[in-house]
């Protein structure tokens, strides 16, 4: 997942060195299996970029309006693209909830993994969000 401009800006140019890879004449020389796995490998990787690049542009743009979180491990997830949302940086966050910007940076860098409830809310609260918990019970 992209966070931030600046890994925005890093996938950009990895995504356009795998697409002039992709049209770039093949070595000579490799057999052919060896270049189709290649050029398969590359695309793969390509709409890997890609999909994470037309992510963070809708976030971004605010075409998302509404976020789930199938379980409370993906609720960092949650706060990290409602952040982007709100087209907050990091370090804006961070002043809204009186901490150090690179207390922000290690919580997404995990995710949010192993910050206390209370604090998921305080960052919640930060970004004005609405959260519904629903619990459903699975069939034993």
């Amino acid at each position: 997942m992209i966070t931030n401009e600046r890994q925005y800006q890093i996938t950009q140019a990895q995504a356009a060195k795998f697409r002039a890879a992709l049209a770039a004449e093949p070595a000579r020389g490799l057999h052919p299996k060896a270049l189709k796995a290649m050029r398969d490998g590359a695309q793969s990787q390509l709409a890997e970029l890609e999909g994470q690049l037309a992510e963070y542009d809708k976030l971004r743009n605010g075409d998302v309006t509404s976020l789930n979180a199938n379980s409370l491990v993906g609720i960092g997830g949650v706060l990290i693209k409602a952040r982007i949302i709100r087209r907050l940086t990091q370090k804006a966050l961070a002043e809204r909830m009186a901490l150090a910007e690179q207390q922000i940076q290690r919580y997404e860098a995990t995710q949010y993994a192993g910050v206390s409830i209370e604090r998921l809310q305080e960052v919640a609260d930060a970004l004005k969000l609405r959260i519904h918990e629903m619990v459903t019970l699975e069939k034993e």
